[in-house]
């Protein structure tokens, strides 16, 4: 394992029956969309942390080992808040790209 990422969505009456119809094409983002959620701007954090022990399990990493977390907030145009992700990568495999 690599990565883990968890999203969280803010709810509501639209994505209720999500966790049992599944992704529109396997895609978050593409599934947001279509339900009229669509990004515009957004807040990203990113540091290296110490995999906690949970997480670790999950990874089949020992506890403590190095890998890079992001925090991402991403919002639409009137500033609603449309996901927020925290995701664990491997920095053997990820890097950070910036653009500003």
């Amino acid at each position: 394992c690599i990565s883990l990422e968890r999203s969280r969505l803010p709810f509501n009456d639209d994505l209720a029956a999500l966790p049992l119809e599944g992704l529109v094409g396997g895609s978050l983002n593409r599934t947001l969309i279509e339900h009229g959620m669509v990004p515009h701007h957004g807040e990203q954090w990113a540091e290296v942390v110490g995999l906690e022990a949970a997480d670790a399990r999950l990874l089949k990493r020992r506890a403590g080992t190095s890998f890079l977390r992001s925090r991402r907030l991403t919002r639409d145009r009137d500033e609603r808040i449309i996901e927020y992700v925290v995701s664990l990568l491997d920095p053997a495999f990820f890097a950070l790209h910036l653009e500003f």
